[in-house]
Parts: C-alpha cells; structure tokens; sequence
C-alpha cells in the first residue's frame, strides 16, 4: 500500500488550502455511493456509526478516515466527494475534492467494474483544474493546485485481489514491479 501527502504552503485565491484526495477505500468518503453499479458502496449501518449523525456516509469505516484525521489536524477543511451532487466550483476553491473510491488500485485492472480508477482519479482532476482555471484564471488556478495539499492512498486492492481472489495472475514481484511501474509512469 502506498500513502504519500504532498503541498507547497502559501495563501490561496479562497484564503485556505485545500485537498485533493486520491485513493481506495481506505480514503472514500463516498463516492461509490454515487456509482450506480458499484458493489462496493458504504451504505450498512455501522459505516458512519461513531461520525456526524451516526448514519452510514460514504466512508468505509464507522468514523473518519485516514485523511479526515490528518487534514484535521492540519486544520484543512474536509473536501466533499468528487461525484457528490452538492459540488461546485466554490465548493472546490473552499474545501477541494476527494476523489478516493473504493475498490481502486494502482493498476486499472484493479476491480475494474465497480470504482474509480486511478487513472479515471487523475483524469477528473485534470477536468477539475481545467473548470478551476476558467472560474479564476490561468495563474490564479495554478497557485490555487500549488498550494493545495495532495494525498495518495492505494495499492491494499492490487495485492488482494492478486492474491486473495482465485484469479490471481502475478507472482509477489511481478505485481510488484506492475505496480511500481505504473506509478513511475
């Protein structure tokens, strides 16, 4: 599994620094929820138990994630789900965007049918600067992503369903390198 936060400090257009999330269950908070074929969605009662209301949100543990804990403790507010219908341009610039699913791996083989991959993570992003950049601008948005905080969290998926599943087709260092590779690319 690989988890890695990045950023460059400074103020913002919105006067906050934001997140980008990015990642598998371990980080979704909520996306697969939205996806009207996934199997993997969060929605059983004990999802959200110990958090907010109590009720299930999206979150693929009974209180915050990973994340939620360390932007919280960064003072970063807690950025909605990519897919959530609420989002919009100043709820970007505001709070960033998480587009975590669950299921999802470093190799888009990776539980294909039922998430965001990571390569489709990465391509709404690059969607997301580009409405961004119309919003405040060409410079303005690029200080905007510069300054914002970026965190990675994937790869427990490969591993399972290589290995756990019947179907697994790599030996541990195949996989290894399948993944590594794909990252370095």
């Amino acid at each position: 599994m690989m988890a890695l936060t990045a950023g460059i400090g400074g103020g913002l257009v919105s006067g906050a620094v934001v997140q980008f999330i990015f990642g598998d269950s371990l980080i979704d908070v909520g996306n697969n929820n939205y996806l009207s074929k996934s199997l993997a969605r969060a929605t059983l009662p004990w999802y959200g138990i110990d958090f907010g209301n109590g009720l299930p949100n999206g979150r693929f543990s009974n209180g915050r994630t990973v994340s939620d804990i360390v932007g919280d403790m960064m003072g970063l507010p807690r950025p909605p789900a990519f897919l959530d219908p609420a989002v919009n341009e100043d709820v970007i610039l505001a709070s960033g965007l998480n587009y975590a699913s669950g299921g999802a791996g470093i190799l888009n083989e990776t539980s294909s049918f039922f998430r965001l991959s990571l390569y489709k993570q990465i391509e709404l992003f690059q969607g997301t600067q580009t409405i961004i950049g119309r919003k405040i601008g060409g410079e303005a948005a690029q200080k905007f992503f510069k300054e914002a905080r970026y965190v990675v969290s994937l790869g427990s998926n490969d591993f399972i369903n290589n290995f756990l599943m019947p179907f697994g087709f790599l030996d541990r260092s195949s996989l290894r390198r399948a993944c590594c590779g794909k990252l370095s690319s």
